[in-house]
C-alpha cells in the first residue's frame, strides 16, 4: 500500500468492505489485481478503479435469467449492451417453469372486455390485502407500469395474451377485489399449458436483440467504490465462469433478479416464520444475490415472508432428494369434495379450498399450552375418504386409488393410531364436519361460502353453491398423506424504492443498482400474494421501471 494513501482512501477505493477490504488492498499491492472475497466475504478491492482487469464489460449487467430477462429484453431493444449472468446451465430460472400468468389490474383485454376496474381500487385491494406491510409509493409503481411491460412483452417479443378464465383475485372478498379480468396468461392452442410461454420468447428477444447470457456463471460478489459524499456506487460484478473468477464491468448499471432463498435451508430456518422447508422453485434459487446485497451494506425488506402453499411432504421430499423443482399437486385436490386438513389433535386449522397462500400460511400457528408446545399445526394430514377416491384423482394418482403419499386403512381409528393423531379429537372434528357438510355450511374456516371457494378451478361445478367443494367423509377405507407448507419462492431481499434502485442501511440510493423480483422484497406494494401471476406482475413491472431508470444513465468513470 502507497504510503500517501489514507485510511479514508482505502474505504473510498473498497466500497464498504470495511477493515477486511483494506487489508485485501494491503496484500493486493500498489497496482495489484483485485482481491475477490470467497462466497462469505467482501467486495472486490483494488488500489484504484484503473487498477481493476474487466474480463467482460457490458452497459448493463443483470444478475439472473427469470423475471431479469425482461429487463435484458427492454434494455437491449433500447440500444443498450446487455450480459445476462445465470447460475443454471439453463437460462430462465424459475420464470421457465411458471404458468407464466402476470396480474395486471385495468389491462387492455381487460378494458376491451368492459371489465369495471381501476387504478384506485386496485391500490385499495393491495392495501386492504398487505395490512401493515403496505407501502403505497411501490404499490402505485407496480400498477402504473406493469402494463407497459405486458403491451413490451407483446410489441418486442410477440408474446399475446389472454384473460385467465379461473383468475380471481385470491382475496376477492377484500375491498377492490375482482372477480375476474386482472389475471392474464399467454395464448396457447388448445390442449397446450401456457408453462414457459413468456418467459420462453422473451429470452429469445433479448438474444436475438444482442443480450449475452452467460450460463453456468454465478454472480459472487458486486465490485463497488464509496464516493465523496459517502454513498456506494457500484461498478461491476464478481462472477464465476468455468471455475475462474472473472470481473465483468457494468458501465450503466447491474440489475439484481437472482430469485428467492428457498433452497438454502439455513436462511429458510433464519428467516421464515412459517416454517416451510421445500419449494417449487428451481434449486439455484439459494439466496445468493441476497447475501450480495448484505455485504454490500443494502438495506433487506420481508425476509420473514414468502409465497406460500400447501404441499404433499413425500412428493417435495422426493424431488428434493434429486434436487428438482416440483410443482404441488395437492393445490388441485383441497377444494375437491371429500377432504379435510388436520393438525396432531385431529382439528382442521384452515378453509382447505382457500387461495394456497392463504392455506400456506395457516400451518404457521404457535402454541404453547403445557406439553403442546411448538407448531400448532405440524405435523399435519390431508384425509379422504373412498368416496373422494372414486370421484376424483388426489396427488396425480387415478380414479379409486389415491397416488403414493397416501396411505390407506380401514378405519378412521387405524388412521389415527398410525399417523399419531388424537384419536378422539379426529373422530370428533370428522363428525361435526360431516354435520355441516350436508347441510353445505362449514361455520368453523367458511369453505364454499364464498365466490372463490364455489368458483375455484378444482371444485365439482356438478353441484351448487357450497356443495360444490364440501361433502362428508365418511365411506371407508380412508386414505391420509402427511402435508406441509411450501415455498412458491421466498418474497424477502434487497430493499428497492418506487425507481427499483436498491437503499442501503441509512436509506441512500446505492447508485447503479436496481433490484427486481423475488430478490427484492418487493412482493406487490406489500407482503402480499394478490392473485395468480402476483409474482411474475412486479418482477417485470419493477424490470420495466429500471430499464426506463437506466437508459438515461451516463457510463460511470
Amino acid at each position: 500500500m502507497s504510503k500517501h494513501m489514507s485510511r479514508r482512501d482505502m474505504f473510498k477505493l473498497g466500497g464498504i468492505a470495511g477493515l477486511s477490504a483494506m487489508a485485501a488492498a494491503s496484500l493486493a499491492g500498489c497496482g495489484g489485481q483485485p482481491r475477490v472475497a470467497g462466497e462469505g466475504g467482501g467486495q472486490a478491492v483494488a488500489s484504484d478503479v484503473s487498477d481493476i482487469t474487466w474480463d467482460e464489460e457490458a452497459d448493463v449487467v443483470v444478475i439472473g435469467s427469470g423475471t431479469g430477462s425482461y429487463t435484458a429484453m427492454r434494455c437491449a431493444n433500447d440500444g443498450l449492451d446487455v450480459i445476462v449472468l445465470e447460475k443454471n446451465a439453463q437460462a430462465g430460472g424459475s420464470t421457465i417453469f411458471s404458468s407464466s400468468v402476470v396480474w395486471a389490474p385495468c389491462n387492455d383485454l381487460s378494458v376491451a372486455e368492459g371489465i369495471e376496474d381501476s387504478r384506485e381500487e386496485a391500490l385499495t385491494y393491495i392495501e386492504a390485502l398487505s395490512g401493515d406491510t403496505f407501502m403505497p409509493d411501490e404499490a402505485a409503481a407496480y400498477i402504473d407500469n406493469v402494463n407497459a411491460a405486458v403491451r413490451n412483452s407483446t410489441e418486442i417479443a410477440g408474446v399475446e395474451w389472454a384473460i385467465w378464465p379461473a383468475g380471481i383475485d385470491y382475496s376477492v372478498f377484500l375491498p377492490g377485489g375482482k372477480e375476474r379480468g386482472r389475471a392474464i396468461l399467454p395464448k396457447v392452442p388448445e390442449g397446450e399449458t401456457s408453462i414457459g410461454k413468456f418467459n420462453g420468447p422473451i429470452i429469445e428477444a433479448a438474444q436475438n436483440l444482442g443480450a449475452r447470457y452467460m450460463t453456468s456463471t454465478p454472480a459472487k460478489s458486486f465490485i463497488s467504490r464509496t464516493n465523496e459524499d459517502g454513498t456506494i456506487e457500484v461498478l461491476g460484478v464478481a462472477a464465476e465462469s468455468n471455475g475462474k473468477r472473472i470481473n465483468v464491468r457494468a458501465r450503466k448499471a447491474v440489475v439484481l433478479a437472482s430469485g428467492g432463498f428457498d433452497w438454502n435451508m439455513s436462511m429458510m430456518e433464519n428467516y421464515l416464520r412459517t416454517p416451510a422447508r421445500y419449494s417449487w422453485g428451481i434449486a439455484t434459487d439459494e439466496g445468493d444475490g441476497q447475501k450480495m446485497a448484505m455485504r454490500l451494506g443494502a438495506d433487506l425488506r420481508f425476509m420473514a415472508e414468502a409465497f406460500l402453499s400447501p404441499g404433499y411432504k413425500k412428493e417435495f421430499e422426493d424431488a428434493h432428494e434429486q434436487g428438482m423443482s416440483q410443482l404441488s399437486t395437492l393445490i388441485r385436490d383441497d377444494a375437491k369434495r371429500g377432504i379435510i386438513f388436520v393438525n396432531k389433535h385431529g382439528k382442521r386449522f384452515t378453509n382447505e379450498c382457500a387461495s394456497y397462500d392463504c392455506v400456506g400460511r395457516s400451518f404457521g400457528g404457535f402454541e404453547n399450552n403445557g406439553e403442546n408446545r411448538g407448531w400448532a399445526n405440524l405435523p399435519a394430514w390431508a384425509i379422504i375418504d373412498q368416496e373422494a377416491a372414486d370421484n376424483h384423482t388426489f396427488n396425480s394418482g387415478e380414479l379409486g386409488t389415491p397416488g403414493n403419499s397416501y396411505t390407506k386403512y380401514d378405519t378412521l381409528e387405524e388412521l389415527a393410531d398410525a399417523c399419531g393423531i388424537d384419536k378422539e379429537g379426529l373422530l370428533e372434528e370428522i363428525a361435526r364436519f360431516n354435520e355441516n357438510a350436508e347441510q353445505g355450511l362449514d361455520p368453523d374456516f367458511g369453505r364454499g361460502q364464498d365466490y372463490y371457494g364455489q368458483n375455484s378451478i378444482y371444485t365439482s361445478t356438478d353441484y351448487e353453491g357450497a356443495f360444490r367443494t364440501l361433502q362428508p367423509i365418511a365411506t371407508p377405507p380412508f386414505y391420509a398423506a402427511e402435508i406441509v407448507p411450501v415455498v412458491l419462492g421466498t418474497m424477502g431481499g434487497a430493499k428497492t424504492n418506487a425507481n427499483a434502485e436498491v437503499v442501503d442501511t441509512d436509506g441512500n440510493v446505492i447508485s447503479r443498482l436496481y433490484a427486481q423480483g423475488n430478490v427484492s422484497g418487493i412482493g406487490a406494494g406489500g407482503a402480499c400474494y394478490v392473485g395468480g401471476g402476483g409474482t411474475i406482475g412486479p418482477g417485470i413491472a419493477y424490470g420495466e421501471i429500471a430499464a426506463n431508470q437506466i437508459q438515461n444513465l451516463t457510463d460511470w468513470q
